[in-house]
């Protein structure tokens, strides 16, 4: 039986038997040329030598042992990986990060897949790739909770989105044997190395059980024969599949029935989709683009390690919520690990003003709210003085429509870290530059002069503890104001 599972590269033994002029030509070439396994396939027409040496260098440092323990410290640490790969960068500013996507390019996305397919995966996205778009990463396509219309909207967007290409269509008469013809040839190119199909092959590449209900057969076709012609970044090595055998390849995948033609877009709905690809920050990740990225569509997580609660984080990147409500940009769901959640966790708590003062010590957080704090913060948060009903939930109904209210404060003692709260209420310019949040201690006569004898710091802890007070008073939990997380 031939071998179809891929060499241990990471064993010494193994390896350091091969020269280097060996594994270039097996790289190059195949396994076949050097009558190993077909699965093996050849890299020849889609890498450059020098590119295929620099593979090679590559296996090599594959077997080599591993590195100490301080080497390992000094890179980058796995929360950081992580963020990078989720695309994290895409929508949220992170001091030394750079938004990079991390998804495929969509500018042709008309080209490739079918309507009914689309607006499914938008709704309901699942693993198309299970080593990443990214081989090896971490990237995944996140569920933004859209409704019905919107995914129909979206998808009319993306499918306006052409490469030009003619379709093609259905053979007016495909030869009888065409469909084995795709078989022999599947089998040939071991295309099941990679692949997932009928229940065997691979994991590498998609699975292609279910091709005939994603992809336009014409698409397809071009694929098999050039794939870095249509994805420069894909991982699909170009094996010279010919015309005529990428079309029986294609017929075989589509078992025989190739799908006909579908209507063109509707122009209305994809113009209400672009709106939504450009508010959920899309290009963000898919590139493709000039896009506005990296803290237009999310909140800026510098310092997020200083103001959030690690407990509270976890639930929410586990099951986002709103927060925000004026932002028309969305936290998806990423289908999270309990491992992944708790290195993100540890990732966003390292996120520090370090720039800050230390707090000082009157104005840490003790654990414990007094009753005449809470007494004097009510006041201050009245229509009388602050008025921080006019845009927060907390014990009155912000006024205006709700999509323009501010974070419910019911929820801030499950949220936010006290302490970070004082500092919040003394300069909020400081901490998130154009903030709406008003500046109602900015000096040390701007506090109200008949609460607490007009004392600043007394007023702001106050408020600190009246605010603390809403979210154990409500059992931490908010009313659902609708709508999609922020």
């Amino acid at each position: 039986m031939e071998e179809d599972q891929p060499r241990d590269l990471t064993n010494p033994r193994y390896v350091g038997g091969l020269t280097d002029e060996h594994l270039y030509r097996v790289i190059a070439e195949g396994g076949q040329a050097i009558e190993g396994s077909r699965f093996m396939p050849p890299w020849g027409r889609t890498f450059s030598p020098s590119q295929i040496w620099d593979i090679v260098s590559y296996v090599r440092r594959l077997s080599r042992p591993a590195p100490s323990a301080s080497a390992a410290a000094a890179g980058p640490s796995a929360g950081a990986m992580l963020a990078r790969e989720l695309g994290c960068t895409a929508c949220h500013k992170i001091a030394g990060f750079d938004a990079t996507p991390v998804g495929p390019n969509l500018s042709a996305e008309g080209s490739r897949v079918q309507r009914a397919w689309l607006i499914r995966f938008l709704k309901a996205p699942q693993t198309i790739r299970p080593a990443g778009y990214h081989p090896l990463s971490r990237s995944r396509m996140p569920d933004f909770r859209l409704s019905d219309d919107e995914a129909a909207n979206l998808a009319e967007y993306l499918l306006t989105r052409r490469d030009g290409m003619a379709e093609g269509g259905a053979e007016a008469a495909p030869p009888a044997n065409l469909t084995q013809q795709g078989l022999d040839l599947f089998r040939r190119y071991a295309c099941r190395a990679c692949h997932h199909r009928d229940g065997a092959g691979g994991r590498a590449g998609p699975d292609l059980s279910a091709v005939a209900q994603r992809l336009r057969p014409g698409w397809v076709r071009r694929f098999i024969q050039n794939p870095q012609a249509i994805d420069p970044l894909v991982p699909m090595p170009h094996l010279g599949v010919g015309e005529d055998a990428a079309r029986a390849i294609t017929h075989f995948l589509f078992g025989g029935a190739l799908p006909q033609p579908e209507a063109p877009p509707d122009t209305q709905a994809a113009a209400r989709g672009a709106a939504l690809f450009s508010a959920f920050g899309c290009a963000g990740c898919h590139g493709g683009e000039r896009h506005d990225a990296g803290g237009s569509f999310a909140p800026n997580l510098n310092g997020a390690g200083d103001k959030l609660k690690p407990e509270w984080v976890a639930g929410f990147l586990n099951r986002p919520s709103t927060i925000r409500p004026w932002l028309r940009a969305r936290m998806p769901g990423f289908r999270l690990s309990e491992a992944e959640i708790r290195t993100l966790v540890g990732f966003i708590g390292e996120r520090r003003d370090w720039a800050a003062s230390p707090q000082a010590a009157p104005r840490r957080f003790q654990g414990t709210i007094s009753e005449a704090n809470v007494q004097a913060g009510r006041r201050l948060a009245s229509k009388e003085f602050l008025s921080c009903s006019s845009c927060h939930m907390g014990e009155e109904q912000p006024e205006g429509s709700p999509d323009e209210w501010a974070p419910d404060l019911r929820i801030s003692s499950l949220r936010l870290n006290p302490d970070w709260i004082v500092r919040w209420l003394e300069n909020p310019q400081r901490l998130t530059p154009g903030t709406k949040m008003p500046s109602f201690f900015s000096n040390a006569t701007s506090g109200p002069e008949d609460i607490l004898d007009g004392d600043e710091e007394r007023q702001m802890l106050a408020l600190r503890d009246y605010i603390v007070s809403l979210g154990r008073a409500s059992g931490g939990r908010s009313q659902s104001l609708g709508g999609p997380a922020r």
